[in-house]
């Protein structure tokens, strides 16, 4: 396990289920936030662990995915 994770800022989780028939693993992958766009994850490429298969998932046919963390580290302001 990196020792260094809380460096990574753009690092996002994600999770899928495989598509493959008769299948049906949860599967877990890292991807970092692109820069140029506000969406925090639009596709993701997942192997999964149970049948070894290489699939993309979009956005909406993620179980979840984690969010950038500036966005729990915005300023306050009070007037």
């Amino acid at each position: 396990m990196k020792n260094d994770w809380n460096e990574d800022e753009d690092l996002l989780t994600a999770g899928a289920i495989c598509p493959m028939p008769g299948c049906g693993a949860v599967n877990l992958t890292y991807c970092y936030e692109d820069e140029n766009q506000r969406s925090a994850i639009e596709l993701c490429e997942f192997t999964c662990s149970r049948c070894g298969v290489d699939f993309i998932a979009a956005e909406h046919d993620l179980l979840f995915h984690s969010v950038p963390r500036q966005w729990f580290l915005a300023g306050s302001y009070s007037a």
